[in-house]
Parts: C-alpha cells; structure tokens; sequence
C-alpha cells in the first residue's frame, strides 16, 4: 500500500503553528492514511485510562455492559460511570445521564479515551456517564461506527430506571 491519504488536507489558521509544532513533527498536520491509522490507535490506547483511573479513588463505581449492537451486527460495550455509593446523594435517586462518544474521528480510541472530565462530572455533580464502544472505521466503514452508537443510545434509554437514569 501507498501512502493512501484519505482526507484532503485542510488548511489551518497561522496562529496554530506553536499548538502544531508540540502536537506533531516539524510543525504540520498528522497525514492521516491507511497507513498511520494502526499508529494514531496505538498512541490514543496510551491515553485509555485504567479501572484504578476510572474509579477517582473509590469515588466512582464502573462497571462494563455488553449490550446488543444494531441488527445483524456484534455486542457493543457500555462503560458506565456512576458516583459511588458513598459519593451519592440520596439512595435511589434517579440521576442525570450524559451518553459520551468518545473522539477519535469514528477510526481510533476507544470508550475510556478522553473520558477525564466527564469523571469530574460524575463526582461535583453526582451524574451517570455512558460511554459507547463502537466499530472503528476504515474496517467498518460508515454508517457502523454511528449505527453502533445510536444503538447503545437506544439501550440506555429503554434501560433507564434499571441504571438509576433520569430520563426527564
């Protein structure tokens, strides 16, 4: 294989290049290719964090849900954050929820990528978070990644007041 870019690139405003030259060698954007994907998901799998990371401590209790994915298609994985038992704020309340999508363009990460400041979340306001693991693209190309997604979504909300979820 060639060096296959599969995104034109696009131009970036100047006041980027500082931003750009700590992000990237010599200052310029990341080529994305068929050929630097494997590379751009191991370097995004260094950035998942642990169960010990995910749990703050004890302040949140994590637990990992395979779900059916869209018809025809595998099992997706829920990560649901919740506050802990000791972090909540009346037994049985239903809580808010936020369904995270996790970065990585739909071709790399995974559903602990990026997931820090949703943790914060968890804890000051005593929310569930909900993130998706879905099919990477280019080997599963569009529409799988979203259809993924949108069937984690539709789970969540069918099994809300099963996972102390607020849906008002």
């Amino acid at each position: 294989m060639g060096n296959t870019n599969i995104y034109k690139q696009s131009p970036y405003d100047r006041e980027l290049a500082t931003v750009l030259q700590q992000m990237s060698p010599g200052g310029k954007p990341f080529p994305l290719t068929l050929e630097t994907i494997p590379m751009m998901r191991r370097n995004f799998a260094t950035m998942s964090l642990s169960d010990d990371q995910l749990q703050r401590g004890g302040q949140i209790d994590i637990k990992l849900r395979k779900v059916p994915g869209p018809q025809g298609a595998p099992e997706i994985s829920l990560l649901i954050c919740r506050p802990s038992a000791s972090q909540a704020t009346k037994s049985g309340s239903l809580l808010p929820c936020i369904y995270y999508m996790h970065g990585g363009g739909m071709i790399s990460g995974d559903n602990r990528f990026s997931i820090q400041f949703l943790l914060d979340w968890v804890v000051e306001l005593k929310i569930v978070v909900i993130s998706v693991e879905y099919r990477l693209a280019p080997e599963h190309p569009h529409p799988a990644p979203s259809e993924d997604c949108y069937a984690g979504l539709l789970w969540t909300a069918e099994h809300a007041q099963d996972l102390g979820i607020d849906l008002t």
